[in-house]
């Protein structure tokens, strides 16, 4: 009875031996994949981060533009009813 048991131990330890390193190769295959992927991620994100900071540099370089257009317009503005004749622009 005690043989059965030990053989029956023996045999349930290669049965479960044998799954794992079946398993083992898809979750290395699989781990493999799940590693290239972040890396791809991390990627994405630092160039998303670059350009983000790009667009901000732009977008505050526009606000600037802006002020300074809306700035001239007043001033133009204030000089049509001041009636003071501003900077004519001649077209070509």
């Amino acid at each position: 009875m005690r043989q059965v048991g030990r053989k029956m131990g023996i045999s349930l330890l290669l049965v479960v031996g044998l799954l794992f390193t079946g398993c083992g190769q898809e979750i290395k295959k699989e781990n493999e994949q799940l590693k290239t992927q972040v890396a791809s991620l991390q990627k994405e994100n630092t160039d998303l981060k670059s350009e983000m900071m790009a667009l901000k540099g732009d977008n505050e370089a526009m606000k600037k533009q802006l002020d300074e257009m809306k700035q001239h317009m007043e001033q133009m503005q204030q000089q049509m009813k001041a009636g003071k004749p501003g900077k004519s622009v001649k077209k070509k």
